[in-house]
């Protein structure tokens, strides 16, 4: 089953995507924000992440819910 590319990116007002070093973390989104972006992380097969996320946040991106894991799976 070929799987449609997208891209995700959320953006403050101001036009930011995160914070300056040092600060602390900017949150630009609310709970079902975040559940529709880690139902998008359960339906992909790779996340590109920049540079500068990689060296401050070394993230593993896992999918949280075990609600969408499951569907994952289910879909082979």
């Amino acid at each position: 089953m070929a799987r449609t590319p997208c891209l995700s990116a959320a953006v403050s007002i101001d036009d930011y995507l995160d914070t300056r070093p040092g600060d602390d973390r900017l949150m630009l989104s609310n709970m079902a924000g975040f559940d529709r972006v880690d139902s998008t992380r359960a339906g992909v097969d790779a996340i590109l992440v920049g540079t500068g996320t990689l060296v401050a946040d070394i993230p593993r991106l896992p999918v949280s819910s075990t609600q969408h894991r499951a569907a994952r799976l289910a879909s082979g």
